[in-house]
Order: structure tokens, then sequence, then C-alpha cells
């Protein structure tokens, strides 16, 4: 049976009032998934705490999360295989009591920490100081963070973001499917014994100063400058009509979950000073086990007290054109990218990591995609060094949409039947942007 791995569709939700009870699950695709996320809203007759999933009489891995944080459990989040068209019956049991830690294998992890600045100390003898929370009134924690903010992984890919004015995305690629953050840090290059031994993968994206992979930013054609648009592209200076999350009154990033199934990470400012506008900004990242992509869900609101319609707001995402920065020239960088208008973009290129060449020796091919509902799109922005699309939110102040990669250089078998080529990803691109969540219901 063929199966189109590593895609996430948007989240389904359904309610539920009752202590046990059988749901019916629907692929709507003509395409079987693997790992395709389930989530379900917690039932609110009573204080559950842990819940049991089977299907087919046997029991499947889960997790709940309080994702508001009033004590509660709002959502349990599983992964299921599932045919193309085909339905599944499973049968839900939540309990009051608390599940332990370990109950299932942990297929994702997240990770965040205060840096040891302590220069004695090799990488591996660094005694950083983890944490789930951190905050700000100053843009001063970005250099004090190891790798720079949260990062976040599965047996697929690793996603990192900054935590700073620009909260850009970073991405590493994986060589074989397996969890390796809590051992490399990110930073696998400084262990080159971890690399061979273990085959870890590495950082493989020069973000500079662009969007990146579906980072959220501000947008201001008034600011447009053509002398930006004929100078060479090398990533220091940030395009004029960018606008980063600066000002602002307050700044956290929060670990929301860690696992076993998902992990959520939020991205929180308060006081963003925008087009004349004080905004409150969420920045929720949701990474399921077993899948390449990412879902993103930015939730909007006024800070500033005033009732007029956010919606009006335009903001924009997209990718950057992998290879555009590549110093050695952009017939080597390989840059190939497309967009459909309507809110598909995707990249493939190959450029230096770093600036390091003794750490990173050789290019690195990154291949991206942004998937964006044609209803939050206002037009499409091709710029020297970036797909973007201008978005705005619903009525709600919420928009969603998704963004996946691969590391063409680094994937192996186990991760990819056939190497990758930008026809072969484009394709994969357009057959992801189509597929439909899985459909939840109750019997």
């Amino acid at each position: 049976m063929a199966m189109l791995t590593g895609v996430i569709p948007s989240i389904a939700f359904t309610s539920l009032s009752a202590q046990s009870v059988s749901v019916c699950l629907r692929n709507p695709n003509k395409v079987a998934l693997s790992d395709a996320p389930v989530c379900i809203a917690v039932p609110t007759d009573a204080d559950y705490k842990s819940a049991t999933v089977t299907i087919d009489g046997k029991e499947i891995p889960c997790q709940m999360d309080d994702l508001n944080e009033d004590g509660k459990m709002d959502e349990l989040a599983f992964v299921v295989d599932i045919a193309k068209k085909g339905k599944l019956n499973a049968q839900i049991t939540f309990s009051t009591a608390a599940a332990r830690p370990d109950r299932y294998p942990a297929r994702v992890h997240a990770q965040m920490w205060f840096k040891d600045g302590n220069k004695k100390r090799s990488y591996t003898e660094k005694q950083h100081i983890p944490t789930d929370t951190v905050s700000e009134r100053v843009d001063n924690m970005y250099s004090k963070m190891m790798h720079h903010g949260p990062a976040f992984e599965n047996e697929m890919v690793a996603y990192r973001v900054y935590f700073d004015k620009k909260q850009s995305t970073d991405l590493y690629g994986k060589r074989v499917p397996q969890l390796e953050l809590a051992d490399g840090l990110w930073y696998s290059s400084e262990v080159p014994s971890l690399v061979k031994e273990r085959k870890f993968g590495d950082d493989i994206i020069l973000v500079g100063q662009t969007i990146s992979i579906g980072t959220l930013r501000g947008w201001d054609d008034s600011k447009d400058d053509p002398a930006f648009a004929t100078a060479p592209a090398k990533g220091k200076v940030p395009d004029p009509c960018m606008v980063m999350i600066d000002p602002f009154d307050y700044r956290q990033a929060h670990i929301m979950a860690k696992g076993p199934v998902r992990t959520v990470v939020d991205m929180n400012v308060e006081g963003w000073q925008y087009k004349g506008r004080k905004l409150n900004l969420k920045s929720r990242y949701i990474l399921y086990a077993g899948n390449r992509e990412c879902q993103v869900i930015q939730y909007v609101s006024a800070a500033d007290g005033r009732k007029d319609d956010l919606s009006k707001l335009e903001f924009v995402t997209g990718v950057l054109k992998v290879g555009i920065f590549n110093t050695d020239s952009l017939s080597l960088a390989g840059l190939h990218y497309m967009y459909d208008d309507k809110g598909l973009c995707a990249s493939y290129g190959k450029d230096w990591a770093d600036g390091n060449h003794r750490l990173y020796p050789v290019m690195s091919a990154a291949a991206t995609a942004v998937s964006i509902d044609p209803s939050y799109v206002t037009r499409t922005i091709d710029r020297k060094e970036q797909i973007l699309y201008g978005i705005h939110t619903d009525e709600k102040g919420m928009i969603s949409y998704r963004m996946a990669f691969c590391a063409p250089d680094k994937e192996g078998p186990q991760l990819t039947a056939k190497p990758w080529t930008p026809k072969s990803w484009f394709k994969w691109c357009k057959k992801w942007n189509k597929v439909k969540p899985v459909e939840v219901s109750i019997q």
C-alpha cells in the first residue's frame, strides 16, 4: 500500500462529554497517511488527567495537554496510520488519574537552555541550565540562550525558533530517523564523534535576516528601496519592507508540551507596536511524531484596547530562496523556487549553513515549503531573497498554516525512498498541499 509519509493535516477538533467513547476516524484523501495526527477536545464533565486510546483492540500512544494553562487538560492527541479513503474505529477512555511520564516511548523531544558561559569548559562539558520558559522586556536574551531559543524534534526533522525580534525558524536535517538534540544540542558539528558513530544530522540552512521558513513578520511597502533590489544578496541587511517584531513590551518562549506524541512551543509577544497599533502575538508551533511538517498557528489580539477589526492588518510569511546567499556562486547554489499565488510556496537550494567553514566544511542542500489556506492570503510578494504571501487573520484573530522541509544531502533511505531533487520536492509539496485532515466523528 502506497503511503504518503511525513504529512500533517490541519488539527481536527471534536467535543466530547462522556468518560468512554467510540470515535470514527476517516481519511478523506485518495492517498494513505502514516502517522496522521488526530486531536480531540477533552471532555469537561470531570477533571480528566489521562486517556487510553485503542484501535482494533490495540493500545496506541497518546498524550493530553493543558494548552491554555488553566490547570485542566484541553486536548487529546495521537497519530494513526490510515488507508486511502479508509476508516478506523478508536475507543477512548478518559481517566481522572494521571499517567506516568514514561508510559509510552518518546517519539518527540523539546528543549531550551540558559547557556553556560564558562569558556574553559568544552562543548560536551558545558553545564547549560534547562528551562521550559524564558522571558524578557528588552531584546537581550538571544545570546544567553543555548541554540538561541527553543528547539524541538521528532524522528525525521528538528526545528528551532530564535528568541529575538526576528523570531526566525531554523532547520536541522537528519540522516537517520532518531531523536538526537538532547545529546548533540543542535550544533552536532561540535561533536564529530556523534556524527560518525550515531549518524547525527546538523543545521542545514543559512537564515540571515529573511523570513526563513514560516516566520511571521510585518510588512510596509512604503519603505521599499530600489537600491536593495540591485545590491548583492548577502543576508546581513533585512529587506527594507520587512517589519520585525519590535518594539515590544514583553516577550516569552514557552515549551507547552514535550511528548511523547507531539511537542507544542509558544512564542508570546505583548505590546508589539505595528502600524499604529499595539498587538499581542502568540506564535504556536506543533510538531507531531513521524511528520516532516510543523503546524503554525498565529493568534493576534489587541493590546491597546481598541475594538476595530484586526483582520485589516496585513502580515507576511513564506520561504527564503535557499542558496541566494551562496558566496561561491548562484550556479553552485542550484537555486529553485515555486509558488502558486494561492498559498503554496517552496524553495530548493544549497548554501553554507554557517560562516564557520571549520565546523561546516561543506555546503548543505535544503528544501522548504509553506502551505497557507487561500482564505488568509492577500497577495503574493516575490522578493529578491524570499517568496512571501501577504496574510491576514480571520474574524477570531487567527492565522493557521503549515511548513515542511527536507535535507537532500543528508537523508538516507530510512527517511526518503529516493534522493531528493528539485522536481521531486516540488511534486511532494503539491501533493502535501492538497492533503485534508483526518475527519473525526463520535459513533
